[in-house]
Order: structure tokens, then C-alpha cells, then sequence
């Protein structure tokens, strides 16, 4: 028998995620009413064990808060540690930790501001499968070879880049926090490097000089190269960016913010081959065992970042303050409750929300109401593949005051789509040839073919050569169907 061969499958996939509720207080100076909490989180990976990963983290709460006539924030960080446990996480295994709040609260407790935030953290790794089978067969023993579709991990790496830009405001003004969210748009891999480029979406709210508050918007592009021993520029890369700190400061005199970002970046870049496997085999002349193993080989596609809109309208209850107009939009979140492929076309179904703060004129104060736009989604992605990863930004969100007791909200989401298909196969891993097979000389054996059947189905019935098929019989394969072929076994 002829040398093994063995094919290696990597995966970049989502191994588990578990949900950590973080808790902090801090104390404040007389009565305030919460108006809106916003809570951002970063995450350091820690020790991996065989089936745990560790990590430790911090997140950051920015209360907007009324105190009297006047609008204020309330800051505070949270440290806090937590593990994810999968039966996939081998230790010396890369993960990556991609946090997300997926829901903040804040109330006044006892004269401080109790803030508390659900962080819902993804492990994403390589998963990797490794295949032992036979590359070849001995003579008499009639092969079939299927080509089996798999990827190879490169390179992986992780790196801290800055990303700064500045914003003309127009007027003097206080920054009382800044939240950024990240997208990544694209990666290509290079000769020992991944590019990856993007844009941050950093929402800076503000205090003017007349003592009221607003937002800026600033949307930040970036393309940085990121060193990632062993990649190619035939490989397909794939990057994850996560924001560990954000920090805005208002240049004095100037009536302009000075905006830095620090992101981290998590590339990869994978490797697509073909392989040619032995998947099945038969012997005409004499008895065989067959030891196979079950296979299930990825293929991947790169990386598609869309962006589209939801629109909506949420009305105030009859016991509200009306609203002159709107101050600023704080604690957006996009979730995503399903991402479904059909007649090749991607479907996203999830929630977009947030909180409104508006100001109202005729009592002097500002006031809150929060938002939820349910979506279904045709995104513009054709897709080839059966499974998704997929992951929601808001990157903005526009609101109108229609009527004093309505408001119109357009909000934009950046969905990036991590597509694949896995493929299962059955490879022969040995052979063990038995005794002959006992069979008069003249023995002819007649095989009715069915539709579709092909050369090597018609051979193993025949017990002969694909070959041998073909020099005894006038019809070709695939066949339609009920074609007689035969196998006069003396010749």
C-alpha cells in the first residue's frame, strides 16, 4: 500500500460566548435624575486551558444625568474577569475575545449612580481538524478520488494601532465622553502582512457654552498593516477590530476637538487547497476490509462588510414632556436575532435601539425615551455558502422632531458577513486484502444502471474497472437509466 497522506482543515469560527454582568457605583454631589447610560468594554485574553479560556476586562459607563436645570455626565470604570468554557478551546490555542454590551442600566442609589452593564463576550479561534487517509491503492483494487476543498491557517496576529482625527465644532464647548465603535470593510493579505482598512464611528456628546448639550459625529477611516509571519498574497485574510480606548479633548481657543482611538487588530490569513482523496474502494478479484473515517472539510469566502438603514417611529406617551428638539442620541446598540440564506440571498432580522435625550423648552429640562426598531433586512450579499457569521454596528442614527410627540429615526447599521461551507466526505484510511473470491470462468454479470449513476458506481457493480466498463459497453455516464450493462468476467 502506498504512503498515507494527511489533510489538514482550519476553521475560523466562533467557539462560545458567555454573558458577564459588571457592576460600579460612584458617588455624586446632591439630587440627580439618570437620563441615559452608555457603556463601552474592552477585554485582555488571559491563561488557556484545555476546554477554558480566560480573560479580564474593563468597561466604562458615561450617565448623562439632570441635576436641577443642568445636564451633566457621570463616568466610571469597572474592572472585572470571567472565563469561557467549550470542549473546542485546546491550550496553546490563539482566542480572541470580542466583547459587546448588549445592555446597560443606571439609577441613583443612596447618593451615588449605581451603573450596571450585561457584556456578552465571543471566543473566536481556528478550529483545527486534522484527516489521515491512504493516497493511493495496489493493484487490483480500483480507487475513487473526490477533489476535498480545505483551508490552512497562515499566519495569525494581533496588533495595537492608533487612529486620531480632529473636528472643527464651530463653538467653544466641553466634551463630557466620546464612544467609538469600529468596522472593519476589508483585509488583504500581502507578503507576510494583512491590510486592513475600516473606518471608527466616534459619537462625542458636548456641552456648549450656553450650557447645552449636543452630539458630533466623526467617522474616522483607517488602513493599517498589520505583520502576519507566513501570509501571502494568495491567501484570504480576515480581521476583527475591537476599540480598547477612546479619548476626546476640546482644544482650548480653537472650537476644536481633538479625537484618539485605540483599536486592536486581529488578523488572520487562511490558505484555500484541493486536495485528491481516496473516498471509496472495491476489489474484483478478491476479499477487502475497509477502515474509513468521517470527514468534514470548510471552505471559505472573504469577508462582506454592507451597511443599510432602518426606519421608524416612536411616539411620546400622553404623560411626557413634549419635545422641542432633540439633544443627542446615547447607547445605541444593534442586535441581531437571526441571519438566514435563501435563493442565495442574505436576510438579517434583529433590533436597533437607543435612548432620545430632547429638551424641552417650556420647563428648561432635558428628558429621555428610548427606542427598539424591529428589522428584516435583504442585505445586497450574494451568498454561495450554508453557514454565516455575522455581526451588526450602528454607525449612525438621525432623529427629527415630526410633532412635539413624535419623532422620526433613521438609523444605519454595518453588517459584516463571515460566509462558509462545510462539506462532509467519508475518506479510506486502510485496506486489508482477504482470500480470492471464488467465480466460474464464464460468469457474466448484468447491472441495470440507474439515473445519474456514474462510471465508478457502474464498476463497483460490475466488479470490474471503470475501464473495463467502458471497453464492454456502448453507453456512456452518467447514465440515464436503465441502460443493461454487462461485465463478461472470462475476457
Amino acid at each position: 500500500m502506498s504512503d498515507n497522506i494527511t489533510i489538514k482543515s482550519d476553521q475560523l469560527t466562533c467557539l462560545a460566548h458567555g454573558q458577564a454582568v459588571v457592576e460600579a457605583r460612584q458617588a455624586i454631589d446632591g439630587e440627580c435624575r439618570i437620563l441615559s447610560a452608555n457603556a463601552s468594554a474592552s477585554t485582555v485574553p488571559g491563561e488557556i486551558f484545555a476546554g477554558e479560556a480566560r480573560y479580564s476586562g474593563k468597561v466604562r459607563f458615561d450617565c448623562l444625568a439632570q441635576f436641577g436645570d443642568k445636564v451633566d455626565c457621570v463616568s466610571v470604570v469597572a474592572e472585572f474577569s470571567d472565563k469561557i468554557t467549550s470542549p473546542d478551546i485546546a491550550t496553546g490555542m490563539k482566542v480572541v475575545f470580542v466583547p459587546e454590551v448588549i445592555n446597560v442600566e443606571a439609577s441613583v442609589d443612596g447618593g451615588a449612580v449605581k451603573a450596571v452593564a450585561v457584556v456578552d463576550v465571543k471566543a473566536i479561534a481556528v478550529k483545527s481538524v486534522e484527516y489521515t487517509c491512504i493516497a493511493d491503492t495496489e493493484n487490483g483494487i480500483y480507487a475513487e478520488k473526490q477533489t476535498v476543498e480545505h483551508c490552512v491557517l497562515c499566519a495569525e496576529q494581533s496588533e495595537t494601532v492608533y487612529v486620531a482625527d480632529s473636528v472643527s465644532t464651530g463653538k467653544a464647548c466641553e466634551v463630557l465622553f466620546v464612544t467609538s465603535k469600529a468596522v472593519v470593510t476589508g483585509a488583504q493579505a500581502g507578503d507576510g502582512v494583512v491590510k486592513v482598512s475600516g473606518a471608527v464611528y466616534s459619537y462625542i456628546v458636548v456641552r456648549t457654552d450656553g450650557d447645552m448639550i449636543s452630539a458630533e459625529r466623526v467617522v474616522t477611516p483607517f488602513s493599517k498593516d498589520v505583520s502576519a509571519h507566513g501570509a501571502t498574497e494568495s491567501n484570504t485574510a480576515f480581521a476583527t477590530a475591537t476599540v480598547e480606548t477612546s479619548a476626546a479633548t476640546s482644544v482650548v481657543g480653537e472650537n476644536r476637538i481633538e479625537l484618539a482611538v485605540t483599536l486592536c487588530l486581529d488578523v488572520f490569513a487562511m490558505d484555500c487547497r484541493e486536495t485528491e482523496a481516496v473516498t471509496d474502494v472495491f476489489c474484483a478479484d478478491n476479499e477487502i476490509e475497509v477502515a474509513t473515517a468521517a470527514a468534514e472539510c470548510c471552505r471559505i469566502e472573504p469577508s462582506v462588510t454592507v451597511t443599510d438603514t432602518v426606519d421608524g417611529q416612536i411616539p411620546l406617551a400622553s404623560d411626557r414632556l413634549a419635545a422641542d428638539n432633540v439633544l443627542c442620541v446615547n447607547g445605541t446598540f444593534c442586535t441581531l436575532s437571526d441571519v438566514k440564506v435563501d435563493d442565495k440571498r442574505v436576510t438579517a432580522e434583529g433590533l436597533i435601539g437607543g435612548d432620545i435625550v430632547y429638551y424641552n423648552a417650556e420647563k428648561n429640562v432635558a428628558d429621555t425615551v428610548a427606542f427598539r426598531l424591529p428589522f428584516s433586512i435583504p442585505l445586497s450579499v450574494h451568498a454561495t455558502a450554508d453557514e454565516i457569521r455575522a455581526t451588526a454596528t450602528v454607525t449612525d442614527v438621525s432623529v427629527r422632531v415630526r410633532r412635539e410627540s413624535v419623532f422620526d429615526i433613521k438609523a444605519e447599521a454595518a453588517f459584516t458577513l463571515e460566509m462558509s461551507s462545510s462539506k462532509p466526505c467519508t475518506l479510506v484510511t486502510e485496506v486489508t486484502v482477504g482470500e480470492p473470491i471464488p467465480r466460474p470462468d464464464a460468469s457474466v454479470i448484468v447491472h441495470i444502471a440507474k439515473a445519474g449513476e456514474t462510471l465508478w458506481q457502474a464498476a463497483k457493480a460490475l466488479c470490474c474497472s471503470p475501464e473495463r466498463v467502458s471497453e464492454q459497453n456502448a453507453a456512456a455516464a452518467p447514465y440515464a437509466g436503465g441502460e443493461r450493462l454487462i461485465n463478461f468476467c472470462n475476457k
